[in-house]
């Protein structure tokens, strides 16, 4: 068994193999765990009782694993886990798995946001051992996504993401499903195409240039890319900014959250949006340092067109779960904007606003949901007087809009802030752009709130307040909302190291632009 040592020395980084005793492999075991629950639910397909526990059993135990190494703190290197194991050996492709800091956050969002998708679809009737199957193998599938540290194993996560969310979209949503279904397959399927060319062209240049064909991040990382550089940048960046979404690659989004399913638009919000930008910080930036400080400026453009343009849309729309689907893209324009300037202050900033976006916006399509089960439509133009209806229910909604636009103390803020402190510390003119859209986000969300929570109560059956289960599902989501806004230092610890090693040993070298 090997382990990372990784270090800085004269502004590069270093990367050094060392081994350790054997160990538990808990990074296996975090991918293992929901694949075992997926072939125990076809197993017990017929009994959609022992599904929904199977599944809830499953996804416990990722979140307790996860947490455990939370709480277990960093071994050497500041890496929290890292293994090793032949897999496809002819072509160089192994089992690699590696959790830093950054990882180790998206994992635990990933043990945590599941936990909360399971209890919210526990009355799941269609087909439901297979929507249960299918959840666990989406979250296999993101799971891999965050540890993978090799391009080929990378690449059968990524893919393995599309086709449980495919169905989810497919076959349990509402209204136009099976047109934003393919959609979403054919907008990511296309990017991902794109990098299994890049990442095809990458392996071979290495392999002609050392002997050596593999697909290890680590040994990947030090190819002389020469002009062709940018095109394989391109390829990589493309798979990922689509799914992160950036305007103008960002129409599947609102079609595939209108339609989808509660489960589905949470993952997707979530989490698998995260995977767009994780991927950026994970291979694009590392692989590619020249192209990544040359498209720097790029990116920034395209974060503050997405920030106001999505805005925008979002203060247009009636319906309130397309409403929340475009203001994610504003949202992730200024996750884009911090990865942009790329400093310490804004990276931390944009990983951190990663998972606050991710509560409160899961919290908010969950809520919406059970709006709609009780009112019967999504139209702020036949919403009103929540609050007098549903006192407990309206208190949550407002919480989490609040907490979305970013009020202090609750959890966006704390991103939010860094990122601006970080983009006014590195271009000021940047900083000045960016930061109305602060007012534009309050704008629509406070809109968002009037319409629901207050006026005219339309007529109609009497709505019940929420259930214990729906409470059970919300309180912990708000519990972390409150915890990311008062006491962030948490969540941006285990970041300090490994964005240091990102900005000082990859983006630096050269200078920045």
């Amino acid at each position: 068994m090997l382990i990372l040592r990784a270090s800085v020395a004269n502004g590069f980084f270093k990367v050094d193999l060392m081994p350790v005793s054997p160990h538990i492999p808990w990074l296996t075991l975090l991918i293992a765990l929901p694949l075992a629950g997926t072939l125990l639910c076809l197993v017990f397909r017929r009994s959609p009782a022992a599904c929904r526990w199977l599944t809830l059993a499953s996804t416990l135990a990722v979140l307790i694993i996860a947490v455990r190494l939370f709480v277990q703190g960093p071994g050497a290197g500041g890496w929290y886990g890292f293994e090793d194991a032949p897999w496809i050996e002819r072509f160089g492709a192994r089992w690699t798995l590696a959790m830093d800091g950054i990882s180790l956050l998206m994992v635990v969002l990933t043990g945590f946001l599941q936990v909360i998708v399971t209890l919210i679809s526990w009355h799941q009737k269609k087909h439901a051992a297979l929507f249960f199957c299918l959840l666990l193998l989406l979250e296999a599938g993101i799971l891999g996504v965050f540890l993978a540290s090799d391009l080929v194993l990378f690449y059968l996560f990524w893919e393995m993401m599309l086709i449980p969310m495919f169905f989810l979209i497919g076959v349990w949503g509402h209204g136009p499903r099976v047109y934003a279904a393919v959609k979403f397959f054919l907008f990511t399927l296309t990017g991902s195409l794109l990098m299994l060319l890049a990442m095809l062209g990458l392996y071979l240049l290495h392999g002609r240039q050392t002997g050596d064909y593999s697909f290890a991040l680590e040994a990947l990382k030090q190819t002389r890319l020469g002009p062709w550089e940018p095109w394989l940048y391109a390829g990589f960046m493309l798979a990922f900014l689509v799914k992160l979404p950036v305007v103008p690659l960002h129409t599947w989004l609102p079609d595939a959250h209108t339609v989808a399913p509660t489960a589905g638009s949470l993952d997707l919000a979530g989490l698998l949006l995260k995977t767009g930008a994780f991927g950026i910080l994970r291979f694009a930036f590392p692989l590619f340092p020249g192209a990544a400080r040359a498209s720097l400026p790029l990116l920034a453009a395209l974060a503050l067109i997405g920030i106001y343009y999505a805005a925008w849309i979002a203060w247009r729309q009636n319906d309130i779960k397309r409403l929340i689907a475009y203001s994610s893209v504003s949202h992730l324009g200024v996750v884009l904007l911090g990865m942009a300037v790329a400093n310490t202050i804004a990276l931390q900033g944009a990983i951190l606003l990663m998972v606050c976006h991710g509560i409160t916006t899961g919290a908010l399509f969950a809520l919406v949901s059970m709006i709609r089960r009780r009112t019967g439509t999504r139209d702020l133009d036949r919403l009103g007087g929540l609050w007098q209806e549903t006192p407990v229910l309206a208190a949550f909604f407002l919480f989490f809009s609040l907490a979305s636009l970013g009020l202090p103390g609750l959890a966006n803020f704390s991103g939010e802030i860094l990122v601006f402190a970080g983009t006014f510390q590195h271009n000021p003119l940047w900083g000045a752009l960016a930061l109305p859209g602060v007012v534009f986000a309050a704008a629509y969300i406070l809109r968002m709130v009037q319409g629901v929570l207050w006026g005219a109560r339309p007529p109609g059956r009497s709505w019940p307040d929420l259930s214990w289960r729906e409470l059970l599902a919300l309180a912990p989501l708000a519990v972390v909302t409150l915890w990311l806004g008062l006491y962030p230092g948490t969540f941006l610890d285990p970041l300090r190291e490994p964005v240091r090693l990102l900005v000082d040993g990859l983006l630096a070298q050269g200078g920045m632009p």
